[in-house]
């Protein structure tokens, strides 16, 4: 019997799964520790960081809207490792930036290496589990993943102290790298088929097509992906790019101290991703539960621009919390799956998933081009008025994300679409 006739072997596709998202995970966010570094050595105005920080996130949304196809037609072994090659050198590319312009595009290169790993390890998620399988595991992959946010917060801030964000983003490439060689060797798109079984043939363009354009001319999905695109981009904006320098600047934190609060959202999401999707089967009803994570969720961030005179421990019990209702945010993957039927679930999923990219690039970018109006200190330091500004027009889009959300109809195991 071959290994991968093995009853165990569907585990070790996962394991490599997983431990490919966690540096996908990694790179999303490992900007925030290193900002104040990129700033000094590549001379990166607050406008760049803001692009240098939503690059990532707009390939990476970009490639999402032929993801499904291309999974589809050439399978995601072969997908995944190709783009995760290309991140992996885009990292190492990120290493030796000399200028900003250089680094945006190199982030902009990892963010197209990263695009493939969560709707590529979904679709393998559904050839070798049961369908029983498939909402558990999910929630399980999404808090593997944000592992990789926690490893961008102190562990990040440690290892660029001692040989500095150069090589500690050339330590992390030769790793991409050798994850990209686990998928090649390890993963198998489907189980072996028994004999006389042809493989099922990739959709037409012509279904394609007509998928997206249900999807897109779908008043339903229209109440779902601003919520998504809000909700992300907002935690984002606290988790990625902007937390450190603003817990620096504002709280007169260290670069590791400040990191070490950040570590507690990530935290915060694996914790919450698995327990949300749980409730909510258990519950067998999305919206109620969505409305309750993310109305917290919106609350915590704004307490962000209050500046609240919190303790060391505080900050992280508020970071921690942000993170955890911040994770309501993934049933809306389930409520979009059952808003439209099963044929065209995959379209609806990465049409989803493009919006929720989208808005950590655009509420980055958006935020670095209002701290832009305001000049640093002598020091570097900005202002608390810049990022209570910033800051606040996030939680303004969220708060009017929640609103439009609240006229979209419920779903459920038995209200899905036939």
């Amino acid at each position: 019997m071959s290994s991968a006739a093995s009853p165990y072997y569907r585990w070790y596709i996962f394991a490599m799964c997983g431990g490919t998202y966690v540096i996908s995970g990694f790179w999303r966010v490992s900007n925030a520790v290193m900002a104040g570094d990129l700033a000094r050595d590549l001379a990166a105005s607050p406008e760049v960081l803001g692009l240098m920080g939503g690059a990532f996130f707009y390939s990476f949304g970009l490639a999402q809207l032929p993801m499904g196809p291309l999974l589809d037609r050439f399978g995601p072994r072969f997908v995944i490792t190709l783009l995760v090659c290309v991140g992996a050198a885009s990292a190492l590319l990120f290493s030796l930036a000399g200028s900003g312009t250089m680094a945006v595009l190199a982030r902009a290169g990892i963010g197209l290496g990263m695009a493939a790993v969560l709707m590529g390890s979904l679709k393998i998620l559904t050839t070798w589990f049961s369908p029983h399988e498939f909402a558990t595991l999910s929630g399980i992959l999404i808090a593997i993943g944000n592992l990789g946010g926690i490893g961008a917060t102190t562990p990040l801030a440690w290892l660029s102290d001692r040989i500095g964000w150069r090589g500690a983003c050339g330590s992390m490439a030769a790793v991409t790298l050798l994850f990209a060689a686990g998928i090649y060797l390890v993963v198998r798109d489907h189980p072996p088929r028994r004999d006389g079984v042809p493989p099922a043939a990739p959709p037409s363009f012509a279904v394609i097509r007509a998928g997206l354009r249900t999807v897109f001319g779908s008043g339903a999905f229209w109440c779902l992906a601003p919520l998504g695109f809000a909700s992300y981009g907002a935690l984002i904006t606290a988790q990625g790019l902007w937390g450190v320098p603003f817990l620096m600047h504002t709280y007169g934190m260290s670069k590791t101290t400040a990191s070490s609060v950040l570590l507690a959202i990530p935290i915060g999401v694996v914790c919450g991703a698995p327990l949300w999707g749980r409730w909510s089967d258990k519950l067998g009803r999305r919206k109620p539960l969505v409305l309750v994570g993310l109305c917290t969720m919106l609350l915590l961030f704004s307490s962000l621009v209050l500046h609240l005179p919190l303790p060391y421990w505080g900050l992280v019990v508020q970071c921690w919390l942000l993170g955890f209702t911040s994770a309501a945010l993934y049933i809306l993957y389930t409520q979009v799956k059952e808003s439209f039927s099963h044929a065209i679930a995959g379209t609806a999923l990465t049409a989803l998933n493009f919006f929720v990219i989208l808005g950590a690039a655009v509420f980055q970018q958006m935020t670095g081009f209002i701290i832009g109006f305001w000049k640093p200190s002598a020091d570097g330091a900005l202002p608390l008025p810049a990022y209570q500004w910033g800051f606040g027009l996030s939680a303004a889009v969220l708060a009017l994300a929640l609103a439009l959300y609240l006229l979209c109809r419920d779903t459920g195991p038995v209200k899905s679409s036939a």
